[in-house]
């Protein structure tokens, strides 16, 4: 695996200007292509001294969550233009999901579902800012009561503790230090840099315990792309300016559409820097896991929690607003103890929901009560998976789609997958779409547009069945939780932004 750019030293998330840090952020980065040589490498490793439990069920479970990051910025699932070396040879040793959905596009609500094996409207977590009920059962809740050690590291906000999303945990990082952006302020979060390295000091501190389940979350990806040098000019010349897309799209307003367009590519070269900055950083943690001897008795699975709109669709740079491919189509690739079946690729269907039991079927764990998604049967996926129909959501805008009292989000955008096809319903729009997302991933034909007789039995049967699923609704209760608006408000003012 070779990657032509050398990758030298860097200081800060943003460029123009820095963001104000809680503490200095310092990052000397190696080469992506050593990062992947050196993974590769590792990998072969593995060797857990300790007895095995029963033959093929893993000591360990790691799960690696990155979160804003498209599928099709990866080198494994067909990217020719964003370098991801590190994932790229981890999936050669992994079952890659080509065709996994998120059902859920915003931070909070997805890794709820990751973590219950739920649909948002049973585990009543609607998007980020609210609660996770403690009724229901977490996956660290699950595997601690099955003997794990159980230690988590956040990289944002919109996974702290005080909503709920720490259930199970018997270690709990959270230890943001970017508190304002360039334009006010910004979701509390921390670099990838300091995830992995939270990660490892602590494995360093406490050993490897008999079991261990280790969950690490990485933000990069998320808005503002402002991935720290070298790798803001991996693809950009010019570097990252660290501004919301919004903002710098504003900027365009006055500029020629072909300025506006090159801004925009811009706008696109920066987060593209950011996945691979990310992949960097999630390589040195999956590196120093095989260090340690740990991967042949562990089970890790990365995944993504949603994808990004690129400027498609009207949704600019953003996710939570649709349900289109470039959120929902995310990232999913299970490593099974040793290696086993690497390379495999499952290219049936297959969605967050089913992320927990297919993990807990691999452990030989029973189900916590209620979950919706179905397990994989990892070691026989050559033989192929039933086929599976999955529902997502949206969950924006808010206040005026925010009016039924059955779920928060019953007349945002919906949909339903069923082999191929997508049908998309958007209640407070009054749209509805159908799509081929085989023939057409980017979905730019809506086949209802000039329907013929079988598309129009096809779309009333799966808007059917999107309904039956949209009255089954039984949401956990939640509230908001307004303190991280307090608390931003507070730092902006002792930071000067605020009179």
């Amino acid at each position: 695996m070779s990657h032509s750019d050398s990758l030298s030293s860097g200081a800060s998330r943003s460029s123009d200007p820095p963001r104000p840090h809680l503490r200095a952020l310092v990052w000397a980065g190696a080469a992506c292509s050593a990062a992947a040589a050196c993974l590769g490498a590792a990998l072969a490793l593995g060797g857990c001294s300790g007895p095995s439990l029963d033959p093929g069920v893993p000591r360990h479970v790691v799960v690696i969550s990155i979160d804003t990051a498209r599928a099709d910025h990866f080198g494994f699932l067909g990217s020719e233009q964003v370098r991801t070396p590190g994932l790229d040879a981890f999936a050669r040793e992994a079952i890659v999901f080509t065709d996994y959905m998120t059902v859920v596009p915003t931070t909070l609500a997805s890794h709820a579902t990751l973590f219950t094996g739920k649909y948002p409207h049973h585990h009543g977590t609607p998007r980020n800012g609210f609660m996770i009920n403690e009724a229901n059962q977490m996956l660290a809740e699950t595997l601690r009561e099955a003997g794990f050690h159980t230690a988590g590291f956040a990289g944002s906000f919109a996974l702290d503790e005080r909503f709920g999303f720490a259930q199970g945990f018997d270690h709990y990082d959270q230890s943001f230090d970017i508190y304002v952006g360039d334009n006010g302020a910004d979701q509390n979060q921390r670099l990838a840099e300091q995830v992995t390295d939270a990660a490892l000091a602590y494995l360093d501190e406490a050993g490897v315990p008999d079991r261990l389940f280790l969950f690490a979350h990485y933000f990069d990806p998320h808005a503002p792309y402002s991935a720290p040098a070298p790798f803001d000019t991996a693809y950009d010349p010019q570097g990252t300016h660290g501004l919301y897309p919004a903002e710098a799209i504003k900027r365009y307003e006055g500029f020629s559409p072909e300025q506006k367009e090159r801004g925009i590519r811009r706008l696109a070269m920066q987060y593209a820097s950011e996945v691979s900055y990310t992949d960097h950083h999630v390589a040195r943690l999956l590196d120093d896991l095989a260090r340690r001897g740990l991967l042949d008795e562990t089970l890790v699975v990365v995944t993504t929690d949603h994808g990004e709109c690129l400027w498609e669709h009207g949704e600019e740079f953003d996710h939570g607003r649709t349900v289109y491919q470039a959120t929902m189509h995310a990232v999913c690739a299970m490593r099974l103890p040793g290696g086993e079946l690497g390379g495999s690729r499952v290219d049936e269907l297959v969605a967050s929901i089913d992320v927990l039991p297919t993990v807990l079927d691999l452990l030989g764990l029973d189900l916590p009560a209620g979950v919706d998604g179905e397990s994989v049967p990892l070691r026989s996926v050559g033989e192929g998976i039933a086929p599976r129909v999955r529902f997502g959501e949206a969950t924006k805008p808010r206040s005026q789609a925010e009016t039924d009292p059955r779920w928060t989000n019953i007349r945002k955008a919906r949909c339903i997958r069923d082999g191929r096809h997508k049908y998309v319903w958007t209640p407070y729009l009054g749209t509805r779409e159908l799509y081929d997302v085989v023939a057409d991933p980017r979905e730019t034909t809506n086949l209802l547009e000039a329907p013929t007789d079988e598309t129009l039995r096809l779309a009333a049967d799966m808007r059917a069945r999107l309904e039956v699923w949209t009255d089954s609704a039984r949401p956990l209760p939640s509230a908001f939780d307004s303190s991280q608006t307090e608390e931003s408000i507070r730092r902006l003012r002792s930071l000067g932004y605020l009179q």
